[in-house]
C-alpha cells in the first residue's frame, strides 16, 4: 500500500508542475508568460499550437483532478494511524508531585502542605487620571 500511494503522489508532483508550466505558457487574453517569450510558444508546434496546449492543459487538468481524488482514498484507507498512540501503562514513571487518592486516603500522615489562602488584595485605585491640557 505505501508503494502505492508512493507512486501516486510522485505523478500528482508532476501533474502539479506541468500544470503550472502548461497555464504560464499558454497566451490568453491579458497576454501571460506566452508573450513574454516572444510568441515562441505559439510556433513551437506549427500553426495550431494553441489547440496542442489547450488539449494538454486539458488533459493534465483531468489527471490532476482524479489523482488528487485517488490520493484522498488512499490515505482514508489507510490503517496507519499517527496521531492517536497510546503509551503503555509500564513505560509511565509517576513523578514526585503526583500522588494518587487512594495513597492520600491511606497515609493521613502526608507531607502535603494544606492549602494556604493567599492574603487579601488591596482595592485598586479608582480615581481618575488628572487632565492633559
Amino acid at each position: 500500500m505505501g508503494f502505492l500511494i508512493g507512486t501516486v503522489l510522485v505523478f500528482f508532483v508532476i501533474a502539479c508542475f506541468l500544470l503550472i508550466l502548461l497555464v504560464l505558457v499558454q497566451a490568453g487574453k491579458g497576454g501571460g508568460l506566452g508573450g513574454m517569450m516572444g510568441g515562441a510558444s505559439q510556433t513551437a508546434f506549427g500553426s495550431s499550437s494553441a489547440d496542442v496546449l489547450t488539449k494538454a492543459t486539458r488533459v493534465i487538468a483531468i489527471s490532476f483532478i482524479v489523482l488528487s481524488l485517488l490520493l484522498s482514498f488512499l490515505f482514508a484507507k489507510k490503517e496507519e494511524v499517527i496521531l492517536e498512540t497510546q503509551i503503555p501503562s509500564s513505560e509511565i514513571v509517576p513523578s514526585k508531585d503526583d500522588t494518587k487518592p487512594a495513597d492520600n486516603a491511606a497515609n493521613p500522615t502526608s507531607t502535603n502542605p494544606a492549602p494556604t489562602n493567599a492574603a487579601p488584595v488591596a482595592p485598586a485605585n479608582t480615581t481618575p487620571a488628572p487632565a492633559k491640557q
